[in-house]
Formats: C-alpha cells, sequence, structure tokens
C-alpha cells in the first residue's frame, strides 16, 4: 500500500511509516475532501482460503481475528456516543478489513510537536489547560468503566488554539474495559509508564482485579510531572531503570515543588503512589485545583539518560523486542528485592520471543 493507493474508500496521501516497534504502520488519507489519520495493523492477518496453513492453523487465526475484531467495534461503539469530530477524544471512526489486514481511521490532529521541557517552559495557566484538558477526555473513559491503559506524552498531543493550546488524547487500541484487561502476554505499553501492579500483572504475581482506572491514574501523574517540569520525577534511575520498579522497592516518587501551588504538588504526589487505592479518582484530578496565582515554572531538568527511548520501548507483555535489548547491555541489577523484580520481568519479557 503506497500513495495514491485507495483502502476502504480512503485515498493514501503519503507511503505509510512504521510505528514504534513496528506493530503497525500509518499515514493520511483522503475521502470526500477531508483528510483522515489512518492506520494498518501488522497483526493479525486473516487468512483466506488461499493461505498457506493447516485448516487448523487457519481457524486458530481466524478465531484471533475475530477477538481482535470484537474489542476494537466495543470500544468505538462505547466511545462513539461521548466523543464528535473536533473533540478531544481523537476515537475511531471507522474500522474494518480489506484483505488479510486491519485498517483503523481517526481525525486528523495537526499537533504542535511540544516535546516535555518545551511544555514546562510554559507559563503555568498555560499548563493548568493542558492538565485540565487531558484529565477530562481521561474521566471520561473512566466514567464509562473503561481502562485507557497506554497513556504516555506522545499519546497525548497538544494542539495550537487561537488561545493556547488544549490536548487531544489518542490511540485506544489497547483500552478495556475494567475487570476484563488482556491476557498478560497482550499487554502493550511503554514500561516507562507502567503502574507496579500492571507490572505485577504481567509477571502473574497480581491479579487482573487491581488494573482499575487508577493504573492510568498512575500514568498520567508521571506525564504530569513531565509537563510540569521537563522530565520523569526523580528517582535511582541507574538502580531502577522504571518508576514502577523503584516504587516496589520502596522509593517514593515526587514532584519537584519548585514554585507550583503546593495544592498540585499534593495532588501529583498522589497520583504516583504505589497502592492504587491511595491514588486520587479521576473526577478529583480533573477538579485539579489552581491556587490562582501564575508562578514562573520550575526550571526544566534534563531528562535521565534512557536506554530504551520513549518511542522504541512499546512492550508487548511479555514479548518485547525492544526490553530485550535492554536485558542484553544493561549491566546486572542489584541483588536486591527491586533487582530480582526488575531482572525476572526483563528476562520474562526477553525469553517469550514475538507474539
Amino acid at each position: 500500500m503506497k500513495a495514491g493507493d485507495v483502502v476502504g474508500g480512503y485515498t493514501i496521501l503519503e507511503d505509510f511509516k512504521v510505528v514504534g516497534a513496528g506493530l503497525s504502520k500509518w499515514t493520511f488519507a483522503e475521502r470526500d475532501g477531508r483528510e483522515y489519520f489512518i492506520k494498518e495493523f501488522l497483526s493479525p492477518t486473516y487468512p483466506d482460503e488461499d493461505a498457506p496453513g493447516s485448516p487448523k492453523t487457519k481457524a486458530r487465526k481466524r478465531a484471533r481475528c475475530a477477538t481482535f475484531e470484537a474489542h476494537h467495534r466495543g470500544i468505538q461503539e462505547a466511545l462513539a456516543p461521548v466523543s464528535s469530530y473536533g473533540g478531544n477524544l481523537i476515537v475511531t471512526l471507522d474500522f474494518f478489513r480489506c484483505g488479510a489486514k486491519y485498517y483503523k481511521v481517526t481525525e486528523k490532529v495537526d499537533a504542535a510537536g511540544l516535546e516535555p521541557a518545551e511544555i514546562a517552559a510554559l507559563d503555568f495557566p498555560n499548563q493548568l489547560v493542558l492538565l485540565k484538558t487531558v484529565a477530562h477526555s481521561l474521566k471520561i473513559l473512566h466514567d464509562l468503566s473503561i481502562v485507557h491503559s497506554d497513556l504516555k506524552p506522545t499519546n497525548v498531543l497538544i494542539k495550537r488554539t487561537e488561545f493556547g493550546y488544549t490536548t487531544k488524547l489518542i490511540d485506544f487500541d489497547n483500552a478495556y474495559r475494567v475487570g476484563a484487561p488482556p491476557p498478560p502476554d497482550e499487554i502493550v505499553g511503554t514500561m516507562n509508564y507502567y503502574s507496579p501492579e500492571l507490572v505485577a500483572y504481567i509477571q502473574e504475581t497480581g491479579p487482573a482485579d487491581q488494573l482499575t482506572q487508577k493504573s492510568d491514574i498512575f500514568a498520567l501523574g508521571l506525564i504530569y510531572v513531565e509537563m510540569l517540569t521537563g522530565a520523569l520525577p526523580p528517582f535511582d534511575y541507574e538502580r531502577y531503570r522504571y518508576p514502577s520498579v523503584a516504587l516496589t522497592a520502596g522509593q517514593v516518587l515526587h514532584l519537584p515543588p519548585g514554585t507550583l501551588p503546593p495544592e498540585v504538588v499534593d495532588l501529583v504526589d498522589r497520583m504516583m503512589l504505589a497502592a492504587p487505592a491511595g491514588r486520587p479518582p479521576g473526577a478529583e484530578v480533573h477538579a485539579t485545583p489552581s491556587s490562582g496565582r501564575a508562578p514562573t515554572p520550575a526550571p526544566a531538568r534534563p531528562r535521565p539518560r534512557e536506554r530504551v527511548a520513549a518511542g522504541s520501548s512499546t512492550l508487548r507483555g511479555k514479548g518485547l523486542r525492544a526490553v530485550g535489548r535492554v536485558a542484553d547491555a544493561a549491566p546486572p541489577v542489584p541483588d536486591t528485592r527491586s533487582g530480582r523484580l526488575l531482572g525476572k520481568l526483563l528476562t520474562r519479557l526477553k525469553d517469550a520471543g514475538s507474539p
């Protein structure tokens, strides 16, 4: 599929580009005079009668495709009544299969492309608008008992408006209803933003019923810190590598106060608590208080050196290749409870191979 081709009634405007770890490709397309974002999923693929493989293999693949379709259509139907074109939730407008491949179409967003350090350099009133708009989008999901499950800065697009900036929340491919997360092997996300309970679930040491909206709140707390300071909260990066692992080891994550309103600092600190029960609900996060003053933002801190870049650390449960590479290159993990936890997680992810 290349520029000029037509798929599902959409004319491809540019050649497809690979996303993250290579689980999908994307480009822009046009239909009826309007441009859209279109994603091609590289997996699963639907086997027709002439596809290679035994009848049993093809039946298994078709069953997986049926589950994949049901998931995407279910989330699309759930969000359709609470979203609109031009809104802050960039939901699926069209989902279809063409031949062996599946495609998803959403509104095209002209993002401002601000990096965390650039957002941290904005004045506090502009930052507060961003905090509130992304929290409102997440609250809509949570009120429907839907967990986004893949919150990270690249899924929170910043759009310039005539009044300043706003956010657009994207990518609900991995969303699920509370109480029904995917199997651990099929979890997809970026480990920098995994909650402690999500890590435990992937390791099969934590129950599925812990994966509620509060897992999103943890990831959003990390994103808030990046928006306000330009980097993830400080912790012993060389020893623990990921915030969730540091928490499991007993470290506490804090938003550096700088000149931020203390009520905002307190809220964000509670969002990053290790225990889900202690984190505030989405409604409270959306009601992020403001002291009414516009303090000078805290100076942006340099981002800790990352062995896996955010854009390339998309994980699929225990089978991610990116973390496998980290495990190969990383120095020995300290022989502590947190070290064993991280080592076990990286080993499980590395050894399982591709899905």
